[in-house]
């Protein structure tokens, strides 16, 4: 039987969901079995949607916009991109922590989650990382491909691994530590094109981080950087 959805798919209640999700993992991060730096990234997801959705968000039955003087065609696109990327984020970590045994039933609760059904093996996390490896480039453009650690000449994902979550980091050194970069692209097929802003990213450099993450939303261990100057 599948899971009872827990995020909120409007624009309020999901904005309202994200801020208590945020606080209470931000308040005490080893309370969910998380650490600083992983709050300061769901912290981060929140505070952008939460700027985006006020904004070019809707809320009420039927929706109206939070700010009709600023609810535009560009102002929305970007609430539906913070929207995104946080969605993306917070499920991952809401994964992680629903099937945390050492985090209680009530503070799972606490933060908006439902319980898991213990009923069924869940597939576990993934246990190996990708390889990254630029192909490519162009002005503005880099061709990226993407292999399992444990098998490098097969370029594919590892088996239980969904997709590929993809972080990038834009500056004129390496970007570190991953909670510097942010969420580019959920990858499922390669090779993958990662565009930039031109002329404003041309001379930078181009920090890319990937994980694999499971159907059910676990995600595995951080690949090492890979960098390149931006053509």
């Amino acid at each position: 039987m599948p899971a009872i959805p827990y995020i909120p798919t409007t624009d309020q209640g999901l904005d309202s969901w994200a801020t208590n999700f945020a606080a209470k993992i931000t308040l005490s991060p080893a309370t969910y079995g998380l650490v600083a730096a992983d709050a300061l990234i769901i912290q981060n997801a929140r505070d952008t949607y939460n700027a985006a959705y006020l904004l070019g968000g809707s809320s009420g039955v039927p929706p109206t916009p939070v700010n009709p003087a600023t609810f535009t065609a560009i102002t929305v696109a970007a609430k539906n991109s913070a929207k995104f990327a946080g969605v993306a984020i917070w499920r991952t970590y809401a994964a992680q922590i629903r099937l945390n045994p050492g985090v209680s039933n009530a503070d799972k609760l606490d933060i908006g989650l439902n319980l898991p059904n213990n009923s069924p093996s869940p597939i576990p996390a993934p246990s190996t990382f990708p390889i990254l490896s630029i192909v490519a480039s162009a002005t503005g453009l880099m061709q990226l491909r993407y292999a399992d650690n444990t098998t490098p000449a097969l370029r594919k994902k590892p088996f239980g691994a969904m997709h590929m979550e993809l972080w990038r980091g834009i500056d004129a050194t390496l970007v570190l530590p991953i909670a510097s970069c942010t969420l580019l692209a959920l990858v499922q097929k390669q090779p993958f094109v990662a565009t930039f802003t031109m002329p404003t990213d041309g001379g930078k450099r181009a920090t890319f981080f990937a994980r694999w993450v499971s159907r059910r939303g676990l995600p595995g261990p951080w690949s090492a950087p890979i960098d390149q100057i931006i053509a």
